[in-house]
């Protein structure tokens, strides 16, 4: 199972944050309705002067930040955040939104466990909630200081021989707080490609830069700059950059990844088994 689309094509949400935000457009690509199991991973803009009221989550969220300037009131701590800034707020931690720039802010957003079960998991409050030892950590990306393409990522079980002109920054992790899914930032060179596997976590990818061929089920689909395409556990995937420049998005993992066996590459199982 797989999704495909583009930014433009989603319809927002307008019920999210019913009645506690003003200026908000919220698009879901990736939720439970579309398939996932795991993760909600939506784009949000809010128009300069808008706010999101102060709330809850029952899920761990991270936010990333594609242009514009985005006030997180978090914790008792005002955090500015601008293009490229990212921040990961744990569960139960208060936090709210403000646009006090002049022009509208736009965002990545990513939440697991997924929301929208049973229980009721975003509460607007002014009370405390959680106070953990770490509420919350913010980070920045420079897309300038990703590091020279690799043939493993610097992932368990990349493998060499099935990844080439790939640069990975991973931006929320189990190292930064997080304990529900992995959120990094990914480029290929011209030819840079990962062979057809798939994994035992979902994944989701928004593409801000270049434009790639990606193989889905066996489908083939060319993205581009604001389109996005999710990937279910056990969906054969693979991504080869044919164009003459690079190619670059924001990758979701959900849940967190194992430590071993990471990838499943068609390939090598096929050549061990004697299939192929």
């Amino acid at each position: 199972m797989y999704v495909v689309g583009s930014l433009q094509d989603v319809a927002p949400d307008a019920g999210f944050y019913a009645g506690h935000e003003d200026g908000l457009t919220r698009r879901p690509l990736v939720d439970r309705f579309n398939g996932s199991a795991h993760q909600a991973f939506a784009h949000g803009t809010l128009a300069p002067g808008g706010s999101v009221g102060r709330h809850l989550h029952a899920f761990e969220e991270a936010i990333y930040v594609l242009s514009g300037a985005l006030a997180l009131d978090v914790a008792g701590s005002r955090e500015e955040l601008a293009a490229d800034d990212f921040v990961w707020v744990e569960v139960g931690v208060p936090h709210g939104l403000a646009n006090s720039g002049p022009e509208p802010a736009t965002w990545l957003e990513l939440s697991a466990p997924i929301p929208g079960a049973q229980l009721e998991d975003t509460v607007f409050t002014e009370g405390a909630g959680a106070t953990p030892e770490v509420a919350y950590r913010r980070g920045h990306f420079d897309p300038a200081e990703l590091p020279e393409p690799s043939s493993t990522l610097g992932l368990a079980g990349a493998g060499s021989a099935n990844v080439g002109g790939a640069s990975l920054r991973m931006l929320v992790d189990a190292p930064l707080g997080a304990s529900q899914f992995n959120l990094m930032a990914l480029r290929y060179v011209a030819g840079g490609a990962i062979k057809e596997h798939d994994h035992a976590f979902e994944e989701a990818f928004f593409f801000v830069e270049g434009e790639i061929e990606v193989l889905l089920d066996g489908e083939t689909h060319t993205l581009r700059a604001g389109d996005f395409c999710w990937s279910a556990v056990g969906s054969m995937h693979a991504l080869t950059n044919r164009s003459d420049g690079p190619v670059r998005w924001i990758e979701t993992q959900a849940p967190q990844p194992p430590g071993r066996h990471q990838f499943r590459y068609r390939g090598d199982w096929e050549r061990l088994a004697g299939l192929a």
